[in-house]
C-alpha cells in the first residue's frame, strides 16, 4: 500500500486555561485492559443454520443479532472452554468473548485541557495552516459528503456543530439520541469518572475542521468511560451504510485481532465506504491497533506539532497515513473546548481529508479514491526524528495541497470555492451592553454561487450569539430582505430568557454549508 516511504491565530477572546484532565496510563500490554466480557460469546452461524438449536445445545441465550452474526449470553461454564467446543461444530463459523473496544485514550496518554476561547480560535488554530486546509477549502469542502463518527455521541448543538449534524442513534442506550454527554458514576471502576465524555464531539469537530462542507452522523457505540461492545460497533457500522455514510470514523478500537469487527468493517468496505481508524496510542509496533491494521483501514498515525511521530503513538507497517495529534483544538461538552493528544484526534482529520476528496470526485471507485488518499500527502520521513520509524507512519502527513494536487486532475465537477460564506457587513444597534432594547441584527452576503446559491434561496439562515468565550446564548431565525439582506432582533436574553450582563458578545450565520467568520458586535 505504501506508495513512497503560521498563519497566527487571531485571539478576539481571553483564553483561559479551566482544567487539565490526565487520562489513566495503562501500561503498554494487552494484558492490562480487560477487554472481552467473561460471560458472552460472539459467533457468526453457517448458512441455514438456526440460533435456536445453538442455544439449545449449548445453554446459552441470543441476546442481540446482525445477521449472520450472533451475541449469546452464557448462563454457566467458562467461556474459553465453550469457544473450544463450537470452534469444533461445523455449524458455528467462528466464535470469540465478546470483545471490548475503547478510545484509544482510554489505553494510554489522553490529556484534554479544557480552554476558553470561540468559534474563530478553532478555525484559525495553526494545525489549519499548518496542513493547508485553506488552499484545500478554495476548491473543495466535502459538499454533499457524510462522515458517520462512531464513538461517544457527538453534542449536536454545540456552536461548531449547530447545523451539520444528522439524526444519529444510540447504540449504547438504544434510542434516537446519541448525545454525548456522562452520567456521573463511574461506571467501570477505575476511580475516574466519565473519562471519555466529549471524546466524540472532539472527534466530530476535527472532521468538520478538516471538511467543512460534509454533513456529520453520529452513532454512539462507546460509552461516557470511553468502552463498548465490539457487537455494538459492528451494528453501528451497519447503520452507517445504511444511512449513506460516505466514510466511517472509528477513533476506537483494542490491541487483540476481533472477527466481529473485521467482519463489520469488511461490511463497509464492500460497500463501498471509505473506513478510517485510529492507530492506537501505546507508543509501541507490536501489537498493532486493531481495526486500524486490517486491509482496507486506512490506519492514522499522530504526529507532534513537529510531524515527528508522537511519543505515545503506536506505529506500524499497516498505518496509512498519519496526521497531527497533539494540540489539537476542538469542541467539548457544554458548548466549550479542548485540546486534545491521541491517535483518536489524528484520525477525523484523514477523514476530512477523505470526505473532500469524494465531494470533489464522486464517480471515481472505491480503489482510486483509496489511493488519493494516501496520495494526498506531504513527506515526513526526511525529518530526523521520523527515521527509526521510516515506512511505519505511511505514506507521510495528510496535506491540503497535496490532496488538491492529486484530485485536481480527476474532478470533473468541482464545488465552487465557498468553504465559508463570509458577511460582507454586519451591524447591530443598540451597542449589546445597553441590555433591555432590541439590537437588530443586519447581515449582508455577497452573491452566493453554485449549489450554495440554490440553497441559501431556500433556507433561512440561523444566527447564534456567542459570549466571549465562545458560549452559545442565544439562536435567531432571520427574516429575509431585500438585496441579499437578512435581519433579525435580539432583546439582549439567552434562549432561556434571562437577561445577559453587559459586555462583548458575537454573532454567527450558522446554517449555511460552511463556517462563517466570528465577527464582534459593536
Amino acid at each position: 500500500m505504501m506508495t513512497r516511504p503560521p498563519r497566527v491565530a487571531r485571539v478576539v477572546a481571553l483564553t483561559i486555561l479551566l482544567a487539565i484532565v490526565a487520562w489513566l496510563e495503562f501500561p503498554t500490554t494487552a494484558s492490562a485492559f480487560l477487554d472481552y466480557e467473561d460471560d458472552h460469546i460472539q459467533c457468526e452461524l453457517a448458512p441455514g443454520v438456526l440460533i435456536e438449536d445453538i442455544n439449545n445445545d449449548y445453554g446459552t441465550t441470543s441476546e442481540d443479532a446482525a445477521e449472520p452474526l450472533h451475541l449469546l449470553a452464557v448462563n454457566t461454564g467458562n467461556v474459553w472452554l465453550l469457544i473450544d467446543e463450537m470452534a469444533l461444530d461445523p455449524r458455528i463459523v467462528w466464535a470469540e468473548p465478546s470483545y471490548l473496544n475503547t478510545t484509544p485514550e482510554a489505553l494510554r496518554a489522553m490529556v484534554v485541557g479544557l480552554v476558553g476561547g470561540t468559534i474563530e480560535d478553532y478555525e484559525d488554530q495553526d494545525v489549519y495552516s499548518r496542513i493547508h486546509l485553506n488552499e484545500l477549502h478554495q476548491h473543495a469542502t466535502g459538499s454533499g459528503t457524510i462522515i458517520a463518527v462512531l464513538d461517544t455521541g457527538v453534542n449536536g448543538t454545540h456552536p461548531a456543530l449547530l447545523g451539520r449534524v444528522l439524526p444519529g442513534y444510540d447504540f449504547v442506550d438504544e434510542d434516537n439520541d446519541p448525545s454525548d454527554t456522562g452520567n456521573g458514576i463511574d461506571d467501570d471502576n477505575d476511580s475516574m469518572v466519565d473519562e471519555g465524555a466529549g471524546h466524540g464531539t472532539m472527534v466530530a469537530g476535527i472532521a468538520h475542521l478538516a471538511a467543512p462542507g460534509a454533513r456529520i452522523l453520529p452513532v454512539r457505540v462507546v460509552d461516557d468511560e470511553g468502552v463498548g461492545r465490539t457487537f455494538d460497533v459492528v451494528k453501528g457500522i451497519q447503520y452507517a451504510i445504511a444511512q449513506g455514510a460516505d466514510v466511517i470514523n472509528l477513533s476506537l478500537g483494542l490491541t487483540t485481532p476481533c472477527e466481529a469487527l473485521g467482519r463489520g468493517v469488511g461490511y463497509a468496505i464492500d460497500a463501498g465506504v471509505v473506513v478510517v481508524a485510529a492507530g492506537g496510542n501505546q507508543g509501541i509496533e507490536q501489537p498493532p491497533f486493531f481495526p486500524a491494521s486490517l486491509p482496507g483501514v486506512h490506519g492514522v498515525a499522530a504526529l507532534d506539532t513537529l510531524d515527528v511521530k508522537a511519543d505515545f503513538a503506536s506505529f506500524h507497517s499497516t498505518i496509512s497515513l498519519s496526521a497531527p495529534g497533539v494540540g489539537i483544538r476542538a469542541p467539548f461538552l457544554d458548548n466549550g473546548w479542548a485540546l486534545g493528544a491521541g491517535s483518536s484526534f489524528a484520525a477525523p482529520f484523514v477523514s476530512g481529508q477523505a470526505a473532500v476528496i469524494i465531494g470533489a470526485t464522486p464517480t471515481l471507485p472505491k480503489a482510486v479514491t483509496d489511493s488519493l488518499i494516501q496520495d494526498g500527502v506531504a513527506d515526513i520521513y526526511q525529518l530526523p526524528g521520523n527515521a527509526p520509524y521510516y515506512g511505519l507512519l505511511g505514506t507521510g502527513r495528510v496535506d491540503g495541497l497535496e490532496t488538491w494536487n492529486v484530485i485536481q486532475p480527476q474532478a470533473s465537477d468541482v464545488e465552487p470555492s465557498v468553504p465559508s460564506p463570509l458577511p460582507t457587513t454586519i451591524s447591530i444597534a443598540p451597542n449589546p451592553s445597553a441590555l433591555g432594547r432590541d439590537a437588530v441584527i443586519t447581515v449582508q452576503w455577497s452573491t452566493p454561487v453554485g449549489d450554495w446559491a440554490a440553497e441559501r434561496s431556500s433556507t433561512s439562515p440561523v444566527l447564534v450569539v456567542t459570549d466571549a468565550m465562545g458560549r452559545s446564548v442565544r439562536s435567531l431565525a432571520a427574516a429575509r430582505g431585500e438585496a441579499g439582506v437578512w435581519t433579525a432582533d435580539w432583546d439582549g436574553r439567552d434562549d432561556a430568557s434571562r437577561l445577559l450582563p453587559a459586555g462583548v458578545y458575537f454573532v454567527r450565520e450558522m446554517s449555511g454549508p460552511g463556517s462563517a467568520k466570528l465577527l464582534r458586535l459593536r
